[in-house]
C-alpha cells in the first residue's frame, strides 16, 4: 500500500577530521505500518542523555526497542490513517507532539479530548492517552520522545503500559 505522505527527509549534520560542519546524511526514512494502527518512521534516537556527538553512526541501522527509551530521545514520524483511533497507551517519557499534516484527537482515560490542528504541539508527561483521526484525510505528527524519571502519583507507579515493546519495534536490521 502507497504511504499516506512521502517518507520523511532526514539530514544530519556532524564534523570532518578538522572540525568542519559537514553534513553527514540526507536521505528519506521510510514509514512502515505497526499494530498501532498508524504508520512510524524513527528519524533518530539516542541511548544516553546528554548525547555523545563525537561520531556519526546512523541510529536508523538499528532496531528501536520500544516507544520510547529510558536512556534518551527518540524522533519519530507518525502517520494516522482517516478514521483511525489508536488504543490507550503511556511511555515513561516526557513527549513533544508536533502536528505537521491534518487533524488529531488526543483523548484521556477520564474521557476528555481536545483536537489539535495544524501546526499544535501536545506535550504528554507520562499520561495514558490514545490518538484518533477522525477526519476524511490523514494526519501527521512528528513525535520527539524524551528520557524521563517514572510518574508517582498517591505513592502508586503509572508505568508503561497499553503494549508490548516488541509491537513498537521498528528500523534496523
Amino acid at each position: 500500500m502507497a504511504p499516506m505522505f512521502p517518507h520523511p527527509r532526514r539530514i544530519v549534520t556532524g564534523h570532518d577530521e578538522q572540525g568542519n560542519a559537514v553534513f553527514v546524511d540526507d536521505k528519506a526514512i521510510p514509514t512502515v505500518p505497526t499494530s498501532f494502527d498508524c504508520d512510524f518512521a524513527v528519524l533518530y534516537e539516542t541511548h544516553e542523555f546528554p548525547a555523545n556527538l563525537d561520531e556519526w553512526k546512523d541510529p536508523t541501522l538499528e532496531r528501536t526497542k520500544s516507544l520510547a527509551n529510558e536512556d534518551g530521545v527518540v524522533l519519530r514520524v507518525v502517520d494516522f490513517k482517516p478514521h483511525t483511533k489508536t488504543r490507550f497507551h503511556r511511555t515513561m517519557s516526557l513527549d513533544f507532539g508536533i502536528l505537521f499534516e491534518g487533524e488529531i484527537t488526543c483523548y484521556l482515560d477520564n474521557g476528555a479530548e481536545l483536537t489539535l490542528k495544524k501546526g499544535d504541539v501536545c506535550v504528554q508527561r507520562g499520561t495514558i492517552h490514545g490518538w484518533e483521526n477522525k477526519s476524511d484525510k490523514p494526519a501527521r505528527v512528528y513525535f520527539i520522545l524524551t528520557a524521563s524519571k517514572p510518574v508517582h502519583v498517591g505513592g502508586k507507579l503509572l508505568a508503561t503500559a497499553g503494549f508490548d515493546d516488541r509491537e513498537a519495534e521498528t528500523g534496523g536490521k
